[in-house]
């Protein structure tokens, strides 16, 4: 018999997995512990959103300054570009119902605070900084425990179901959490969205209680050693083909369309397109994303991951193009809207594969990098866009786009970790440093 470097036999592991898969529903929708994760998840993903909305509208209230407004909103990037790392390797260690029960309450009452104070007339411009910057912390930690925690609600194989409903819940907040915000924040009370989100927070730490599925991490930690397990989750990422080939796809399409946003408003505003036409456009990017989480395993289950990945990039390296042409409003909402499908399409196959690719004990620290990865990617995107747009115009920064998705599709179709004939568990993946190795099960307890 052979063993595993996670201690055992291969056979035992087999047998074992095979146990906790049965234990599992047939069906997501029978899944108990699956149906309290995914209204956790869907309220933590509105509440986010709540925030990001009602927040700079509140310092705008009290400072008139657009500028406050800004740095409030900048404040929030902080979390994940200094911590995502060193949470990552939290999740990792300790028990990730704990991380995300904690995350939740501490989100919870961080938010209540604006809206107590508001009400009794002692909201300060302070405050909202020290709010904005503890509850992205929060909302940080809760998703890299949250994607960890995930596979083993789920079990090994509805993993691509589970990464469709992820998105399909992050898509449907982003469509109804910014109106609901505006207009509570108009029609009834500045206090009233913080004061929903509080709530939402407090339901999302029940649902976490009422999870019975043990959530990891399974294994023993070893003594702590800093500089190797912050780098863990890059080096992790490295070593497994697939993972790392997916994670350069959508980190350079990250990147590239972190200021697609101001593009197409400046598109839009120069073909002659009301505000309304504007908004439209953003609209249906928002419906080709709930499309394409809907779509992503049926595609995938009947074309294969390659052709998947191959074909998302050549067919949003063809529909790009015609953005140069003079579209009204409409056209350039339903171009972009096509290309936000095939882009949740590909956030799917990420997310199913490196969740069923990286051992579960090592999903925090991998997740946190790829928190990381996409949070860096974004001021710098938008920023290039900007660039860009002023030095180039529209169609120059079209044609640049278009360059960029061209050599992503070359590299989809040519990219040998797309080409492997096989797909393997970290377990398997050859060499690594014995901390980068999945971690000894530590058989009975509960997390």
């Amino acid at each position: 018999m052979t063993s595993t470097p996670c201690g055992g036999t291969a056979e035992q592991k087999s047998a074992s997995a095979g146990e906790a898969a049965e234990e599992k529903p047939a069906s997501l929708r029978r899944n108990r512990d699956f149906r309290f994760w995914w209204g956790g998840t869907m309220l933590s993903a509105i509440g986010d959103e709540l925030t990001a909305v009602a927040l700079p509208l509140i310092v705008l209230l009290i400072t008139d300054s657009p500028l406050h407004a800004g740095l409030v909103g900048s404040v929030e990037s902080i979390p994940p570009l200094l911590l995502s790392l060193p949470l990552g390797m939290l999740v990792d260690r300790v028990s990730r119902r704990a991380v995300m029960l904690a995350a939740s309450l501490l989100s919870a009452a961080s938010i209540a605070t604006v809206a107590i104070a508001f009400l009794l007339d002692g909201l300060s411009l302070p405050q909202l900084y020290v709010v904005a910057f503890v509850n992205s912390l929060a909302a940080t930690a809760y998703r890299i425990a949250d994607t960890a925690a995930l596979p083993g609600i789920t079990g090994p194989h509805k993993l691509g179901e589970a990464a469709s409903q992820s998105e399909t819940i992050f898509g449907t907040s982003a469509l109804i959490a910014p109106p609901l915000a505006g207009l509570m924040f108009e029609t009834m009370s500045p206090a009233a969205p913080f004061l929903l989100d509080a709530l939402s927070f407090v339901a999302v730490a029940a649902a976490i209680l009422a999870i019975r599925s043990r959530l990891g991490p399974e294994g023993a930690p070893e003594p702590l050693r800093w500089r190797r397990e912050l780098t863990a989750g890059m080096r992790i990422t490295a070593r497994l083909p697939l993972v790392r080939a997916l994670t350069l796809l959508t980190t350079v399409g990250d990147f590239l369309f972190a200021g697609i946003g101001l593009l197409l408003i400046v598109l839009a505003k120069g073909s002659g397109a009301s505000g309304f036409e504007v908004g439209a456009v953003f609209t249906a990017a928002g419906v080709g994303s709930l499309l394409g989480a809907a779509l992503a395993p049926r595609i995938e289950a009947g074309l294969g991951l390659r052709t998947a990945v191959v074909g998302k990039h050549w067919l949003t390296a063809l529909l790009f193009p015609l953005l140069l042409v003079d579209l009204p409003g409409w056209g350039i909402g339903l171009v972009w809207g096509l290309v936000a499908l095939q882009v949740a399409v590909l956030n799917v196959i990420q997310m199913k594969y490196l969740m069923s690719q990286v051992h579960s004990d090592q999903l925090g620290r991998v997740q946190g990098f790829m928190t990381f990865l996409s949070k860096s990617s974004l001021p710098l995107g938008y920023a290039l866009t900007g660039l860009l747009l002023d030095r180039w115009g529209t169609r120059g920064t079209i044609v640049f786009f278009e360059a960029v998705l061209l050599c992503l599709a070359v590299y989809a179709l040519l990219g040998r970790g797309l080409r492997a004939s096989h797909v393997t568990r970290s377990e398997d993946a050859g060499s690594g440093a014995p901390d980068d190795q999945p971690l000894p099960s530590r058989r009975g307890s509960e997390r």
